[in-house]
């Protein structure tokens, strides 16, 4: 019997990365999965591969995440859990980043973990209890040229930690992801001597894999993490240790 059996779930930046890992772990363990993306053509693949059902859904806008939530619940009847993975980047040193860039990772990313914390709240509150599991990064600590990313990301670990006081006495644990240097699309863009340097400062000596962080995940989704909430579990191989967590 799988970890998942019995579960709905759905899991936004469903299409690649650490989203369409999540979705392939959590299919094997018997979840019923509703999976969001923005992009139409990954998103149909991944969800052919799971049986997952589809839905488009812009994070950062307010009625495609209420419409997205509403085509989740008339499938499934109920939402067990929601793993929240959509986000952006748009590095630069602060005194080179356009507003615009500043504006637009704090609204996918930050805005967009409230509106999707908020429509899982409104899912099953007062239905049933659940899991909520936004994602941080361990950036959210600082990191030289992402003032928008880390400010995002410390943000939705405020976030978290607010809704877990909220929400405990439904029944809904809410809790965060925060990875460290994944390969992802995202992170391929990303300069061979910052590459090298990542790995050089992570304990473990090695980048980390999409399938780790949604182990992390499964945890968090799964009965096993029952009496945890309102924490920030980092996969990252290590590099934060010796760095204080907020």
């Amino acid at each position: 019997m799988g970890r998942l059996e019995g579960k709905n779930v759905l899991i936004t930046g469903a299409a690649h990365g650490i989203g369409r890992a999540t979705l392939e772990l959590f299919a094997r363990e018997g979840a019923r999965l509703v999976a969001c993306d923005l992009d139409r053509e990954g998103l149909e693949a991944a969800s052919q591969a799971t049986g997952a059902i589809p839905v488009a859904m812009d994070v950062a806008d307010p009625a495609s995440v209420e419409r997205g939530f509403a085509e989740a619940l008339k499938a499934l009847g109920r939402l067990d859990g929601v793993v929240h993975y959509a986000g952006i980047t748009r590095d630069n040193f602060h005194w080179k980043m356009p507003l615009e860039d500043w504006e637009l990772v704090l609204k996918v990313n930050l805005t967009g973990s409230f509106l999707v914390a908020k429509a899982a709240s409104e899912a099953m509150r007062e239905r049933n209890p659940g899991s909520i599991v936004l994602t941080a990064s361990r950036v959210y600590l600082g990191n030289l040229g992402q003032a928008n990313y880390s400010a995002s990301k410390a943000g939705v670990v405020g976030l978290t930690r607010t809704l877990a006081l909220e929400l405990g006495r439904y029944g809904i644990r809410v809790n965060a992801l925060a990875p460290g240097f994944i390969e992802t699309r995202m992170t391929e863009k990303v300069p061979e001597k910052v590459r090298e340097k990542a790995i050089a400062a992570t304990p473990l000596g090695r980048t980390g894999k999409p399938l780790e962080v949604a182990y992390a995940a499964l945890f968090l989704v799964s009965d096993e993490s029952s009496f945890i909430t309102g924490q920030v579990l980092f996969v990252d191989g290590g590099r934060t240790i010796g760095a204080a967590p907020a």
